[in-house]
């Protein structure tokens, strides 16, 4: 073969494999023939009906990710980005979803546009004495106003998993401040007379005998969740001096293979990141019946859960949660005769997360929980009002 016929020949294969590659992901959509690939996301807005009148909301849909998320081979090609940047290249950057820390821990990172939790962690901005006094007159007034009602208030602050397993986040992302607005609103709200019960430490002494988090999850394992249950049941005990025979409990542990870390599987990596599940089984039955939720709150984040034993010598209860009361539940649940979990959206530097007066005052609960992840302390909303409970 002469020389311009192998130049030609190889200009033909370079065309033919564009064509091919540029063709793949229509024929994908059409066929969706691609190896199915485990990532958590969100779906996308379905498109609308095509008519004039939809034409704006179809402009909407299209301009908040509808393309780029039914992208042919798109979940393929997210997955061969991470492995490459993870074992090839040995690149995690903390402007990313997720990092890679040491002995393949997994660790949040930009938790959306609006939070970086690697950030949070280094303490490199610190709240002012303004925006402590606005944090701290919010939940002081709030547990003045539950008081007024002869409702007990505590708050329950969750450790970020950066803050338990520091030794694990790669070695460039050092703290800046010994001190973290953790530290600051904590010692504010307590030196203010607000019940704040905070986990860290806690979390840092099961760490010593168990596995306190998951490698390949932002959550706390069940060992984690039962021990912040212990500590949350030996503050009530000031309350409910009736608590303290019966909040151990009796249970058979059980790891077992086949965990699904929401990190890894953000990376849509959950195979590479092989990891074992803590089960606690109760040695009796659980007494705890999820219920028909006759409360309606306006729209939250996730639904309303409602558990009720059936005692009704037993208080009832309000809880404020996040996605790390999910493993809280099942303990809390039990030593209560109703308990009404309201899970509303995280605050942010725009609105602060809701506090449903209308499910308390509806309720009329003997206690109200206001459980949260210690991330979403974040900059005080500049448009709420701090006199408001």
């Amino acid at each position: 073969m002469s020389p311009n016929s192998r130049r030609k020949a190889i200009h033909m294969a370079a065309v033919a494999i564009f064509l091919v590659c540029i063709c793949l992901p229509g024929v994908e959509n059409t066929f969706h023939f691609a190896p199915p690939v485990d990532l958590m996301e969100n779906d996308p807005t379905p498109l609308p009906d095509f008519s004039l009148s939809q034409v704006f909301r179809t402009f909407n849909v299209l301009q908040r990710g509808f393309l780029e998320k039914t992208y042919g081979f798109r979940k393929q090609l997210v997955r061969w980005q991470n492995m490459l940047d993870l074992f090839v290249l040995q690149s995690s950057s903390h402007y990313q979803t997720v990092i890679k820390g040491k002995g393949n821990w997994l660790f949040l990172a930009q938790e959306n546009t609006e939070l970086n939790v690697v950030e949070d962690y280094r303490s490199s901005r610190l709240f002012s004495a303004r925006e402590l006094a606005r944090w701290v007159e919010v939940y002081r007034k709030r547990q003045d106003a539950l008081d007024a009602r002869g409702i007990h208030y505590l708050m329950v602050v969750a450790p970020n998993k950066h803050t338990v397993y520091p030794e694990f986040l790669p070695s460039q992302y050092n703290r800046v401040s010994p001190i973290s607005r953790t530290n600051q609103l904590v010692d504010a709200l307590q030196a203010a007379g607000v019940n704040v019960l905070d986990l860290r430490d806690t979390m840092l002494t099961v760490k010593k005998g168990a596995l306190a988090y998951y490698r390949t999850d932002t959550h706390w394992t069940t060992f984690g969740a039962f021990a912040g249950y212990i500590e949350i049941m030996r503050w009530l005990t000031r309350w409910y001096p009736e608590f303290e025979p019966t909040i151990r409990g009796d249970y058979d542990i059980h790891i077992t293979p086949g965990l699904t870390g929401g990190l890894s599987s953000m990376l849509a990596l959950a195979d590479m990141f092989p990891e074992d599940r803590v089960t606690f089984e109760p040695r009796t039955p659980r007494q705890a019946k999820e219920v028909e939720n006759a409360v309606a709150p306006k729209a939250l984040f996730q639904p309303t859960v409602v558990t009720e034993t059936g005692d009704p010598n037993l208080p009832t209860a309000v809880v404020f949660r996040d996605s790390f009361a999910h493993e809280l539940m099942p303990f809390l649940s039990e030593n209560f005769n109703r308990a009404v979990y309201l899970w509303p959206y995280p605050s942010t530097p725009r609105e602060m997360r809701t506090f449903d007066w209308g499910t308390i005052d509806s309720v009329r609960p003997d206690l109200v929980i206001d459980e949260f992840v210690e991330r979403y302390f974040t900059e005080f909303p500049p448009s709420q009002r701090p006199g408001k409970p």
